[in-house]
């Protein structure tokens, strides 16, 4: 099903901006959430063996948080109109507050309950100017019990950008080449709920799509003064995916810098510098924010240019092998603010080099915290669940360390040592249920 126009005519009001002419599909009943399952690996449980697989990513973690956007809002709803505000009466003696809204325009199947040009009087007091437009969405519960979800501030703008966008069910790539063309709306609800669907997307997709976006309108955006701070790392990221060498070159100044205060979006800066130059960017970054760690805490840079390098492994273009990722965050462990992430990222990576080195370390100063001490517990039980899923396939030559290890920390600290266990099997379970959803 698509949205429809009712009897009401909005007006377009989206400046230059061009339109893809896609509709959406919001089924009266339906409700079409999207679950973020954002993960580099997870486990999947088979038998008495764990296999680790890479599981598709689902959120441009680096771009920004996973929010919950106008097409899932609308997705998720039984019923979703346009209103404007009329009145609203608080609460006073024995009656209870009351809003009253008009209907301007509805989704297909919501036009049957909320009529074009009649009022909706909802329950409690919801503020407002005389004419402002509302989005307002409802669940139809047992009894066709009409429960209306808190009213959403909204434009008729991005109303017409919301209903023309293409279905939650159709593929990324085709969505992403509608949003992509509001990124930057003078509409501030339009830019910011397309750039959240930037954030939602699959990073294969996001990349496709940069492809065909072309690097020229990136440019554009990230050289603005009008751009805000909080989307840039965004704009790099897909920089990174179509960009040139020149990109690269100005891109690298930016990484080498020295900064003294807190740099918005670095994160997607490192990644994208890391997509288009592989292998040499990488070398960069570990001496630039890695050889030196000290300096580079001071405004969680270290901490950026380490998410940056990890995310790389599942959600880059595979320029840099694995074994260099490796390398690269090995030194780190003995980090006190992000030692722990590199133990477990080495254990999702299925790195065992550091077994005895991390053995050899537990309990002692600098690893004696029990997140420290569970963190590596985890990394030896993992080791002994990476084995072959083929019955007669020789043993990996780590196997046997590894379980010899997990011996040995059991005895020193048998409950938290089981507690560990018990909770990477209870995960690996819930990975392996995540990916069959």
């Amino acid at each position: 099903m698509s949205v429809h126009r009712t009897a009401s005519t909005i007006p377009h009001a989206l400046g230059d901006v061009p339109q893809a002419g896609h509709h959406a599909a919001v089924s009266h009943g339906r409700k079409c959430g999207r679950i973020n399952l954002f993960s580099l690996v997870g486990l999947t449980l088979a038998g008495f063996a764990v296999v680790w697989t890479v599981v598709p990513g689902v959120g441009c973690e680096i771009c920004g948080q996973p929010t919950l956007t106008l097409a899932d809002r609308i997705g998720q709803s039984d019923l979703a109109v346009l209103a404007r505000w009329v009145s609203a009466r608080a609460e006073k003696g024995n009656q209870g507050a009351v809003s009253v809204f008009e209907v301007v325009d509805a989704a297909e199947g919501s036009s049957e309950v909320a009529e074009v040009g009649k009022t909706l009087t909802l329950p409690g007091f919801h503020g407002g100017e005389k004419g402002a437009f509302r989005l307002l969405t409802a669940d139809i519960e047992e009894g066709n019990r009409i429960r209306w979800n808190e009213p959403l501030e909204i434009t008729e703008a991005c109303w017409k950008y919301a209903v023309e966008a293409p279905d939650p069910d159709t593929e990324w790539h085709e969505r992403l080449v509608y949003y992509f063309q509001f990124l930057e709306n003078p509409d501030v609800l339009i830019a910011n709920d397309a750039h959240a669907e930037i954030v939602n997307a699959p990073t294969d997709d996001i990349a496709r799509a940069a492809t065909e976006l072309g690097p020229d309108r990136i440019r554009r955006w990230l050289q603005s003064p009008r751009t805000p701070a909080v989307r840039k790392g965004a704009y790099w990221v897909l920089l990174g995916f179509c960009g040139d060498d020149g990109d690269a070159d100005r891109l690298e100044a930016d990484v080498q810098a020295e900064s003294k205060t807190l740099r918005l979006g670095l994160q997607g800066q490192i990644f994208g510098y890391l997509q288009l130059t592989g292998e040499r960017g990488l070398s960069l970054v570990v001496d630039r924010y890695f050889a030196r760690p000290s300096d580079a805490d001071a405004t969680n840079e270290l901490g950026d240019a380490l998410k940056a390098v990890i995310w790389c492994h599942s959600n880059g273009n595979r320029r840099i092998p694995e074994t260099s990722l490796q390398a690269a965050l090995r030194p780190l462990y003995t980090h006190p603010a992000h030692g722990e992430l590199v133990i477990t990222t080495l254990a999702r990576w299925k790195d065992w080099s550091m077994l005895d080195e991390l053995v050899q370390k537990y309990g002692q100063p600098g690893f004696e915290a029990a997140s420290t001490r569970r963190c590596i517990a985890r990394y030896v039980a993992a080791a002994t669940l990476d084995r072959p899923t083929e019955k007669k396939a020789p043993a990996p030559p780590h196997l046997a360390e590894a379980e010899k290890s997990l011996a040995q920390l059991k005895q020193r600290d048998p409950q938290l040592v089981d507690g560990a266990i018990k909770a990477l099997q209870r995960e690996a379970e819930e990975a392996a249920a995540a990916t069959t959803d």
